[in-house]
């Protein structure tokens, strides 16, 4: 049986194997319209995708999320969200759900 959570412009499903994130290339385009950093520098308006290049825009920003974030890592784009949650779960001893090293296994 899969959970659902549906509430946000991204969508994901949890399967017994699978975490599931799914966007529609609607509302990824809506994000980057609205995105804060979008804004209108000359008066005529923030920027836009242009019509039919939704698909485009969606493969520019996966092969984005594919590139290194930095020479010095082997962490991707798409895994730098993932990286700083793992470092709440380390700094916020999430005990219910990860088993950590206890002292005498150092």
């Amino acid at each position: 049986m899969s959970k659902k959570f549906e509430d946000q412009l991204m969508k994901f499903e949890i399967t017994n194997t699978k975490l599931k994130m799914e966007i529609s290339l609607k509302d990824l385009a809506w994000l980057f319209e609205n995105s804060p950093s979008n804004y209108d520098l000359d008066g005529e308006g923030p920027a836009k995708i242009k019509r039919g290049k939704r698909k485009e825009f969606a493969e520019f920003i996966v092969n984005r999320f594919r590139d290194d974030v930095d020479s010095d890592s082997n962490n991707t784009v798409w895994g730098e969200p993932f990286e700083k949650v793992f470092e709440e779960i380390l700094e916020g001893a999430e005990d219910e759900i990860v088993k950590y090293p206890s002292e005498e296994d150092y």
